[in-house]
């Protein structure tokens, strides 16, 4: 950790903590003026992804006592716009807005409410492209496609999507106007490219399917004191990579009934991304099925939309395989209120 932010910072015993403490970082010294990017693991990765820790910064005016603070206010912010924004494409095909809420179940969101991740963040503009896509107001998905390239490497695929929509429809200009909301983050990639050193070959890409598929016959053991535990994480896990499996063939069911455009080659490429994702990307669901987060709203949505309520199932039991991190913390802070050891 840089010296200057230990004081006053929580380290949990045991653990050398998670990818959000990087992002924390980045908010701290946003411009590489301090030399943060010694104590990142990837620095050009982390920096590269400059949205979230960039907004914290601006809402905290810079001031570093507040920075911290407006960082949580921002993770938190992009959870209510998620909320929003899906509440609004529901009740525009004809569903109760109370559905909305499904958003704070996708494992991104999950993921980054609990560590200060940016894949909560991504998944919320997605859910904003969604609904921007829906009412054809494109000056906001072009703003929506920028953003999202700026939060994580992924939300390129926005974009390029737009871009390749229009280039199957012939209209050039469109498509060179739609593409242009990725020449901020280019440009800023290309910044962070020239400034710090490389991260070498990050991740792991392997044949479509074999990794997920490896996965669900291989179940990791994890030393823990309690075989309750023990077998609790080992059923979560085997139900998260098989409920990723679903996902992805009932994306490509849905995807084949004809629909086309933007929203439909977004979803594709996140599927895509889910099938080549391998080490070390599938050694656990908190990591799998981040990246995968916008397919799995988007399967969500579709679920309630078409009122298939079974479908719901399958993206649910890979945020039951994220979530069963929640239930260590949560029993220590019910055993302090209760005051049990």
């Amino acid at each position: 950790m840089p010296p200057d932010l230990d004081a006053g910072t929580y380290r949990f015993q045991g653990l050398d903590g998670y990818d959000g403490q990087f992002y924390r970082y980045v908010a701290h010294d946003p411009f590489l003026r301090k030399d943060y990017w010694r104590n990142m693991d990837l620095p050009q990765l982390r920096y590269r992804r400059l949205l979230v820790p960039l907004l914290a910064w601006l809402l905290a005016l810079g001031q570093r006592p507040w920075i911290d603070g407006s960082f949580i206010a921002v993770e938190m912010a992009f959870v209510a716009l998620g909320v929003y924004w899906c509440a609004g494409l529901l009740a525009r095909r004809g569903r109760s807005p109370l559905w909305g809420v499904l958003f704070v179940a996708v494992p991104g969101t999950l993921a980054s409410f609990d560590r200060m991740l940016v894949d909560g963040p991504l998944s919320a503009l997605f859910a904003g492209f969604l609904l921007y896509c829906a009412e054809e107001k494109w000056g906001r998905v072009w703003a929506i496609a920028m953003l999202a390239s700026l939060t994580r490497e992924t939300g390129m695929f926005l974009p390029a999507a737009l871009a390749v929509d229009q280039l199957l429809r012939r209209k050039w200009l469109r498509a060179a106007w739609l593409a242009s909301s990725s020449l901020p983050a280019l440009s800023w990639y290309g910044y962070i490219a020239g400034s710090l050193p490389g991260d070498g070959v990050f991740p792991v890409l392997i044949l479509p399917g074999w990794a997920i598929l490896r996965r669900l016959f291989w179940l990791r053991p994890v030393a823990l004191l309690d075989p309750r535990e023990q077998a609790l994480l080992l059923v979560t896990d085997f139900l998260a990579v098989l409920g990723m499996i679903i996902s992805l063939v009932l994306a490509a069911i849905w995807l084949r009934k004809g629909r086309r455009g933007p929203v439909a080659l977004c979803v594709g490429f996140f599927a895509a991304l889910a099938l080549v994702l391998g080490t070390p990307s599938m050694i656990e669901p908190l990591s799998f099925s981040r990246p995968a987060s916008p397919l799995l709203l988007w399967l969500l949505l579709e679920a309630v939309s078409s009122q298939s309520w079974i479908a719901l199932a399958p993206p649910l039991m890979v945020s039951l395989g994220v979530s069963v991190a929640f239930v260590s913390p949560l029993w220590t802070v019910v055993k302090g209120v209760l005051g049990v050891r």
